[in-house]
C-alpha cells in the first residue's frame, strides 16, 4: 500500500487537485493547468460585482486568482508559458455598509462612516522555469519556480478616511496608481504603461512513509513589477471653516490632488503579498485516503479536509469541505488529468465562493 507521489510542479501550479497525481516515469512530460477562484464577503459574487443589492453580511475582503499554464518538463526541469489575472480587495465592514446603503437608496445614519478600501489587480503574461531538487533518496523534493512576465494593466489603490452620512462631508486620503481608469480618463496615460516583472514560488514535498506525505508551498514569495508611464491620483479631502453662524460653523470640502495629467506619468513598482499552503495526505487502505490542508491569504485562513476513493487503474474520486468559505469540493483525477469544482452554493447567483481547477500531465 503506497501513497501515490505528486509531480511537484503540478502541485505548485494546481494545489487543490494535483496533490495525489502519480509521478510520470517518462523523462518528457506535457504539463498544463488552469486554476480560477473567486471569493467575496459582504455580498455574493454576482451582487458584489454588479449592484451590491443582496442582504448585507459581515466581511472585509474579496479576491480572485486565475492562472493558465502550458509547458514541458524534462528530467525535473519545467518550462512553459503563463497567463495570469489576480485581484485583491480589502475593506472596512463600515465601508460595505455605506456602499450597500447608497446603492439601494436606504436612509443613512447621521454619523461618520469609516471608509477604507485597499485594492490591487494586475494582468500578466510570461514564461516560467522550475526545477525539482530531489533529496533523501528522492523522498524529499524541493521545487523553486521563477516566472518572468510582461504587463500593461494594473491598479493599486488605497482610500482611507471618514464620510458623514449622505452629506458631502468627511476626510479622505487617497493613493491610486493605475494603467487605465474610467473615472479618471483625463489622468489615464495615452499609451499603456510597460511593466516588467518577476515572481518566485517555492514548494517542499516530503514522502515520510509509504502512507504519509506532507507538503508546503509559498506562492509569490517574491513578486515585483516595475511600470514605466503609470497614471496616478494622490491627495486628500478635508472640511475647512467656511462661514460662521450663531449655532456653529459651516464647512466646505477642500480637495488637494496630485495627478498624472498633462503627461506627468511616473515609474511605479507594484508588489504582492505571499500566499501560503500546507497539507498532509494519508493512505488509509487500498481504497481510501484522506487529506487535510490549510492556506492563508493575508488575513483570510482556510482549512479543508478531503476523503478520496481510489478505484480502477489509478483513478480517484474525492470530496471535501473547507472552513471560512463554507465550500464543498468534488473532483475526479487519474495519473494524467484531473478536474474539480468547489462552491459554497450550487446557485451561482447566491455563491460567495467559486473555484474551478483542471490539470493535464502527459508522458512522451
Amino acid at each position: 500500500m503506497t501513497l501515490k507521489k505528486i509531480t511537484p510542479l503540478l502541485s505548485l501550479c494546481c494545489m487543490p487537485i494535483s496533490q495525489t497525481a502519480v509521478s510520470a516515469s517518462s523523462d518528457i512530460q506535457l504539463i498544463h493547468q488552469f486554476h480560477s477562484e473567486i471569493y467575496t464577503e459582504a455580498q455574493p459574487v454576482k451582487a458584489f460585482v454588479d449592484d451590491f443589492d443582496e442582504p448585507l453580511t459581515e466581511g472585509d475582503s474579496a479576491f480572485t486568482y486565475n492562472v493558465f499554464e502550458l509547458g514541458m518538463k524534462y528530467k525535473g526541469i519545467g518550462i512553459g508559458a503563463q497567463s495570469r489575472f489576480d485581484y485583491l480587495l480589502a475593506f472596512d465592514p463600515d465601508t460595505a455598509r455605506y456602499t450597500h446603503t447608497e446603492k439601494n437608496d436606504l436612509p443613512f445614519e447621521k454619523r461618520n462612516y469609516r471608509y477604507y478600501l485597499w485594492g490591487r489587480q494586475a494582468t500578466t503574461n510570461g514564461i516560467f522555469l522550475s526545477y525539482d531538487l530531489e533529496l533523501l533518496d528522492k523522498k524529499l523534493v524541493v521545487t523553486p519556480k521563477f516566472t518572468y512576465f510582461k504587463s500593461t494593466h494594473f491598479q493599486d489603490a488605497r482610500v482611507d478616511g471618514t464620510i458623514f452620512g449622505d452629506e458631502i462631508e468627511g476626510k479622505l486620503e487617497a493613493e491610486y496608481y493605475f494603467s487605465k481608469d474610467i473615472l479618471f480618463k483625463s489622468f489615464t496615460p495615452t499609451e499603456n504603461p510597460k511593466g516588467d516583472g518577476y515572481s518566485l514560488d517555492l514548494e517542499i514535498d516530503w514522502q515520510i512513509t509509504d502512507d504519509l506525505r506532507v507538503w508546503a508551498a509559498g506562492k509569490d514569495l517574491v513578486y515585483e513589477t516595475k511600470y514605466t508611464g503609470a497614471g496616478f491620483v494622490n491627495g486628500f479631502t478635508t472640511d475647512i471653516p467656511f462661514t460662521e453662524r450663531e449655532d456653529g460653523i459651516d464647512t466646505t470640502p477642500s480637495v488637494r490632488l496630485r495627478t498624472s495629467a498633462y503627461d506627468q506619468e511616473i515609474e511605479y513598482t507594484f508588489e504582492r503579498d505571499a500566499r501560503y499552503y500546507v497539507g498532509a495526505d494519508y493512505r488509509i487502505n487500498d481504497s481510501f485516503s484522506t487529506t487535510v490542508k490549510a492556506r492563508k491569504f493575508i488575513d483570510d485562513t482556510f482549512f479543508q479536509a478531503n476523503l478520496t476513493y481510489h478505484f480502477g487503474d489509478n483513478w480517484a474520486f474525492f470530496g471535501g469541505y473547507e472552513t471560512h468559505s463554507d465550500a464543498f469540493e468534488l473532483g475526479i483525477k487519474t495519473q494524467h488529468a484531473g478536474l474539480s469544482v468547489k462552491m459554497d452554493n450550487l446557485n451561482v447567483d447566491d455563491a460567495h465562493y467559486v473555484n474551478l481547477n483542471w490539470f493535464i500531465n502527459l508522458d512522451f
